[in-house]
């Protein structure tokens, strides 16, 4: 088994205060979506996976209606990476994955959704939801995300290790991430501002944290069984030539070099609301922005140690958020 390193986080994690009902909300969706057939979800499963705990975690202060929405989200995606991955991804097959991805690029353009959950889920939440061309764009990236590991995997490939960081920024939605924070705590910031390199430094980073962490906590049960090739502990071990132990200490280290270098970001970030004239509504914006990222980064830890989601267990658990011993500043729960 591989030995999880202690991840350092410097910000602290928080618990919304709606987090029992948006488990009882997001569970209800799940079910009325019909991803509790036992592929690739059981009801076990999923309650250790505690997906309802995740946006709790990562928006800890949306209100109750935006985290239903929010979890819902997050709850499609980790839905559709694991049926990509079991159905797919396990027995390579190449144009079931593709078929599967054409499918819902065509629901997301407006297409009628057929019974499958993936589908299905997808259709109710365009419908309640405000997609735009950039949306459209950046969930056609992460679906193409999981085609690229499907293509690696089948052809017994290895990433080189940069190609493969940026693409696990697209296999985790990265951007859209971005975009649900920003919405969750209302910061309309100008479009300017955000394609400003230095903001997308801070969104690649941002993404960069938890798909890189993932990569670590999901080895055994994705990785060491042959599943996919497709793995930043497996790109580095074969560029370094070096033993398992040390290719995940290279990816914690850049794990702990991206947050280094978002608070290197945050302390930037007064000199360019200056730099763009920010006035005070815009400036409070980005403020509020760059904490609910900050939220998000430690409530992601915190889920992804207590969550049954990672385990090789075939009967996992999850630890109560409400006793988060041991796991430094990131177990700081505030109510």
């Amino acid at each position: 088994m591989t030995e999880i390193p202690a991840f350092d986080m410097p910000f602290a994690a928080r618990l919304s205060p709606h987090v029992d009902r948006i488990r009882q909300h997001t569970k209800t969706w799940v079910r009325d979506m019909g991803m509790l057939n036992g592929a690739p979800w059981t009801e076990a499963f999923y309650d250790a996976a505690d997906y309802g705990g995740f946006a709790s975690l990562t928006h800890p202060t949306a209100s109750l209606d935006d985290l239903k929405h929010i979890s819902d989200w997050h709850t499609w995606g980790f839905y559709v990476s694991d049926a990509f991955r079991e159905g797919f991804l396990r027995t390579r097959d190449v144009g079931g994955g593709k078929a599967f991805v054409a499918r819902l690029k065509s629901v997301a353009a407006g297409s009628a959704p057929s019974p499958n959950p993936a589908e299905k889920g997808l259709a109710e939440l365009v419908s309640r939801s405000t997609v735009d061309s950039d949306d459209v764009e950046h969930l056609g990236e992460y679906l193409d995300a999981l085609l690229w590991e499907l293509h690696n995997t089948a052809q017994g490939r290895v990433p080189d290790p940069i190609d493969l960081v940026e693409m696990r920024r697209r296999s985790i939605a990265t951007e859209l991430s971005a975009k649900l924070v920003r919405k969750s705590v209302d910061a309309d910031l100008p479009a300017e501002l955000l394609r400003n390199s230095t903001m997308r430094a801070l969104v690649d980073s941002f993404g960069d944290v938890p798909a890189l962490r993932q990569e670590i906590v999901g080895f055994d049960r994705t990785y060491a069984t042959g599943i996919s090739t497709t793995s930043a502990v497996l790109a580095v071990q074969r560029f370094f030539g070096c033993e398992l132990p040390q290719a995940v200490s290279v990816v914690a280290d850049l794990i702990a070099a991206r947050l280094r270098q978002i608070v290197s970001i945050i302390g930037e970030l007064p000199s360019i609301a200056a730099e763009y004239d920010l006035d005070e509504a815009a400036r409070a914006g980005l403020h509020r922005y760059v904490e609910a990222l900050k939220s998000w980064l430690a409530g992601e830890l915190l889920w992804t140690q207590r969550s049954g989601r990672f385990s090789f267990s075939p009967t996992p658990t999850r630890k109560s958020l409400h006793s988060p011993s041991g796991l430094g500043t990131a177990a700081v729960l505030v109510r």
